[in-house]
């Protein structure tokens, strides 16, 4: 059942028609590129004397997803007893869930609706912690497309990072609250934002979706600003850290390992934006620091205390995802999120020691 929250959301929400394809081939992942953002923190835990190496992966450049990144660059997955060489990159949820489910990584930092569709359709897998709430895209295009709303897409093209992505759904759901059926627009699969520019600029799709630090060298380009979708009223889980559920039942200590050393990520970048652009700049190659501020204040803005996904997000995420695979809005939350690791960590003083050592600036 759905929550209260949710229930009195507008009724077209619970309308949203969505085509999430789960199916997406994983293609060859990238590893990030090679900067110096500084030296590592120092921090309580102590680390052990043999790292476990883990393979890890993010699924765009967004800023959602800084707090593995951070994890990687300032020794934070060291200081809880891992190792990983490098971070992979693999665009896109349906493919990134892939990867995880074939056993080809560790750990998955997702957009959340693609693994809310992938455990529905038979991924054995656990969201284990999320930082991120609410939509984070602006929808632009570029002059000479004719596009200023909604319905001005129909027969047009819309570039996302792969069918199926997050990115995509947040056109789809865009789209479906001002009246277009899920058909009136073709998707295409563009790639990460800069791809996505790229793909605009050349007149191959007639709008893209970005979200920060991209936002704001999308306005110095001159494109045009269409949906700000951070501005719609309803609760969204967008972000989750993910694992096989087999690692929950047989490896509970590197679960937990994992979720600490995010965990110390969000909040070490919470209250350091110079760090922040540090490891932002890194990994979505952005040298702009009005861009990188103004997204340094969009996700301090979105950030879940704890890294506890909101029920009410998750609930919406659900009914969304419902409407192509029906049945996922009357699972319970725990279907997709097992919060045993942030309650052991909360009931430890976890939290609590992070928000001393790392007051938000």
């Amino acid at each position: 059942m759905c929550s209260q929250r949710i229930c009195r959301a507008p009724r077209v929400w619970g309308m949203i028609v969505l085509a999430l394809c789960i199916s997406v081939a994983c293609s060859v992942p990238s590893r990030s590129p090679t900067v110096d953002t500084g030296p590592s923190v120092s921090t309580g835990a102590t680390p052990s004397l043999v790292k476990r190496d883990v393979r890890l992966a993010y699924v765009s450049t967004a800023i959602s997803f800084s707090p593995l990144w951070a994890a990687q660059e300032y020794g934070l997955l060291e200081q809880y007893g891992l190792h990983s060489d490098d971070l992979f990159y693999i665009n896109g949820g349906p493919a990134i869930m892939q990867a995880l489910v074939a056993g080809d990584l560790d750990a998955a930092y997702s957009a959340f609706s693609p693994v809310v569709a992938a455990i529905m359709s038979g991924a054995s897998a656990k969201i284990v912690a999320g930082f991120s709430n609410g939509f984070v895209h602006q929808l632009f295009t570029r002059e000479g497309t004719g596009v200023r709303s909604a319905q001005d897409m129909k027969g047009k093209r819309a570039g996302v990072s792969r069918i199926g992505a997050e990115s995509q759904v947040v056109v789809q759901i865009w789209a479906r609250v001002n009246g277009l059926r899920d058909d009136d627009i073709t998707y295409v699969n563009a790639g990460g934002a800069a791809e996505r520019l790229a793909a605009l600029d050349a007149g191959s799709v007639d709008l893209v979706p970005l979200d920060p630090p991209e936002v704001v060298l999308a306005r110095k380009r001159g494109y045009l600003l269409v949906a700000d979708m951070t501005q719609q009223p309803v609760p969204w889980q967008s972000a989750g850290l993910t694992v096989r559920e087999n690692t929950l039942q047989t490896d509970p200590a590197m679960a937990k390992a994992l979720v600490q050393a995010v965990s110390e990520g969000a909040y070490l970048l919470r209250s350091d934006p110079e760090r922040f652009q540090a490891v932002v700049g890194k990994y979505t190659k952005i040298e702009d620091p009005e861009a990188i501020a103004i997204a340094y204040t969009s996700w301090k803005r979105a950030v879940t205390p704890h890294g506890r996904p909101d029920p009410a997000g998750v609930a919406m995420v659900q009914q969304v995802i419902d409407q192509s695979l029906p049945g996922t809005a009357q699972e319970p939350v725990t279907r997709f999120v097992d919060y045993t690791v942030l309650e052991l960590l909360e009931r430890e003083g976890f939290f609590d020691q992070l928000e001393r050592q790392y007051p938000p600036s």
